[in-house]
């Protein structure tokens, strides 16, 4: 019996794969070089991590040692389906890879649904030859339903150039303790300090409280991040992060200094530092100017926006104080030293009374009544203002009213007053009016002096005799011209 035969159709269809098989392992070179370019292994952190926590996944890439030359990895991406362009998370710009070396990528991802899931590493790059390349390596997924901490952030809007707070706390819910936390603060355009905080552990059903201070760089609508990570009690490594928006202004600075009075019982010139601005002054030192005078320098921590804080500068001699202060503040906003002055005219004069709007009139019973208006005409108030009549040779104070306590008048102020007096003769007489006050703690006293003119007597004809007199002969012959009328009629 002759051996069996092959049938033909079998031994064409085995030299086709052989020639197939040949050419395959004979590639072109960018079908060589794609190929060399491999994921050899992807982890993720933790190995089941809780739905809505960020956790990490590291990916190895690797040029093989047969490849033709070099390859640039320009791009290295985790993708999660589903999540659309929230669940996409790069790196770019690797570098490259020669023959036979390997680099190590870490990414974040999250993934909202608790169950198994499949994510993507994504690696974009090109050869040698240019040609670009495009390889994905997949990376399964175990995401338990799970409580997890909680991320709180409390902040205002920013300021370019200016620190503000964001304070951050961490809220453990859990039945169980967590180890090795540690909070992350990091933003869009933001300037963090110390911008990493830890702890040994946060206990179970506590909380925790950080604040970070911040910088804004740009203006804009911006993001604050916020990532915790902790060990749980299974010894999991977890992470939550948090984004929030954080709005930022461009800088609006604007300081008025408004100068008050010389006040209390030592000389003082009180100023009023007014930040009309966005961001807070900080370092502010205000002080002043004026002729002979010195005035003392106050320092001020910190002036926050849309308020104001009032200082005292002491004045060594305020007789010296001129009549133009210079106030001055310097101050820190938004990271850059500035100055604030203003001058001030003539607005220094300690409290001063004078005696204004003078009227003395005559009464009944011999007295005259003198009243007016003390005015004080400084620039600080004076305190227990009494107006009283000086006595002299032809003067005498005269009650009701001797004194007329007027008490405090404020600067710029009046309040009006009466006094009694009688005079002795009906000359033209000059009265002392004596104005006593406090000023600045110390007790001033002014005199003020009031005429009397007393109305004329009136006189009569050429004949110089009294009024009464005449009065007198003109009754007398009236009588007698009735009496004479009545006999004739007799």
């Amino acid at each position: 019996m002759s051996p069996e035969r092959t049938p033909l159709g079998v031994v064409a269809t085995f030299a086709i794969l052989c020639l197939l098989c040949g050419l395959a392992a004979t590639p072109t070179p960018a079908a060589a070089q794609s190929a060399s370019v491999v994921v050899t292994n992807a982890t993720h952190t933790p190995t089941t991590p809780s739905a809505g926590d960020t956790f990490e996944v590291s990916a190895t890439i690797r040029n093989e040692a047969g490849a033709d030359g070099p390859f640039r990895v320009r791009e290295v991406a985790v993708q999660v389906p589903g999540r659309g362009p929230a669940g996409y998370s790069s790196a770019g710009d690797l570098g490259t890879l020669s023959p036979g070396s390997s680099m190590q990528v870490t990414l974040t991802a999250t993934v909202d649904e608790p169950g198994w899931h499949q994510l993507r590493v994504l690696v974009y790059g090109q050869t040698l030859t240019g040609r670009a390349v495009q390889v994905t390596y997949p990376v399964t997924v175990r995401v338990v339903d799970q409580q997890r901490p909680q991320l709180d952030l409390d902040f205002e809007d920013g300021v370019v150039g200016a620190e503000s707070d964001v304070d951050v706390t961490v809220a453990n819910g859990l039945t169980d303790s967590i180890r090795n936390v540690r909070v992350e603060l990091a933003g869009d355009g933001v300037r963090v300090d110390r911008p990493g905080r830890v702890r040994s552990a946060l206990a179970a059903e506590s909380e925790a409280n950080y604040t970070f201070g911040v910088t804004p760089e740009r203006a804009g609508d911006r993001q604050l991040t916020a990532r915790l990570t902790y060990t749980d009690a299974t010894g999991e490594q977890r992470a939550v992060t948090e984004r929030f928006r954080y709005v930022v202004e461009p800088l609006e600075s604007e300081v008025r200094l408004d100068v008050a009075t010389v006040r209390g019982e030592t000389p003082a010139v009180e100023v009023t530092v007014v930040n009309l601005g966005n961001a807070p002054l900080e370092d502010v030192a205000v002080t002043g100017e004026s002729g002979e005078a010195s005035l003392s320098t106050t320092l001020l921590d910190r002036v926050d926006s849309r308020t104001s804080e009032t200082v005292r500068l002491n004045v060594t001699d305020l007789a010296a104080v001129g009549t133009e202060l210079t106030v001055r503040a310097d101050y820190e906003v938004g990271g850059e030293r500035r100055e604030t002055t203003r001058e001030v005219g003539g607005a220094f004069v300690p409290g001063r009374v004078d005696l204004t709007g003078i009227d003395v009139t005559g009464t009944n019973d011999g007295t005259v009544r003198i009243t007016g208006t003390a005015s004080n005409v400084g620039t600080t108030g004076v305190q227990a203002v009494t107006v009283r009549v000086a006595s002299t040779d032809s003067v005498t104070p005269a009650n009701p009213g001797k004194e007329y306590f007027v008490g405090s008048i404020a600067a710029s102020d009046f309040s009006s007053f009466t006094v009694n007096a009688r005079l002795d003769g009906g000359n033209r007489t000059t009265i002392p009016l004596e104005v006593t006050y406090l000023v600045d703690g110390e007790e001033r006293t002014r005199t003020v002096r009031a005429t009397y003119d007393p109305p004329e007597t009136p006189s009569g004809g050429g004949s110089g005799f009294p009024l009464v007199g005449v009065g007198v002969v003109l009754v007398v012959a009236v009588a007698g011209v009735f009496l004479w009328r009545r006999r004739r009629a007799a």
